[in-house]
């Protein structure tokens, strides 16, 4: 895989986690009782700096592990939504990316947070970037975005 495909995959790997995001966001804002029921993305794309808008699951500042445990315990989705997504987009949001183990790779590792004090740190996540590594992650993204849409008919 040469640089260009790898920048292609790597960007629609984001791109698909990014829409898992906000797809999770949008079905968790139509519950009842939710202060951003009814609303979408129409509601903020040309809001201005400094608009405020209420607190909901649009706005929050809720992590993808919260959406995702607040999307299963809310909906139980079949099959739930696997948490393992948050350790991929952890590590592409917080890992380090190297040359290797070929001309041809890239591997991503991701460090756990070190204790205070520490002077060691493990490594958290590790795995070369292939093409089959890009083909399965996209894969498992997009059938999560599925079990999100599968929800929308029953709100």
């Amino acid at each position: 895989m040469d640089n260009q495909q790898h920048a292609q995959h790597l960007g629609g790997l984001i791109g698909n986690l990014q829409s898992l995001e906000i797809s999770i966001r949008l079905t968790l804002a139509q519950r009842p009782g939710s202060p951003a029921q009814g609303m979408y993305g129409d509601d903020f794309r040309n809001a201005p700096v400094g608009t405020l808008v209420p607190v909901s699951d649009l706005s929050s500042y809720a992590s993808l592990r919260e959406l995702i445990n607040a999307f299963n315990g809310s909906f139980s989705p079949t099959p739930p939504l696997d948490l393992s997504l948050v350790t991929l987009r952890d590590a592409l949001a917080h890992g380090r990316v190297f040359a290797g183990p070929s001309e041809e790779e890239f591997r991503i590792v991701k460090f756990e947070k070190p204790a205070k004090g520490a002077t060691e740190v493990a490594v958290e996540y590790s795995a070369v970037m292939t093409e089959a590594w890009f083909i399965d992650n996209k894969a498992k993204v997009r059938a999560a975005m599925e079990t999100v849409a599968r929800v929308w008919p029953t709100l």
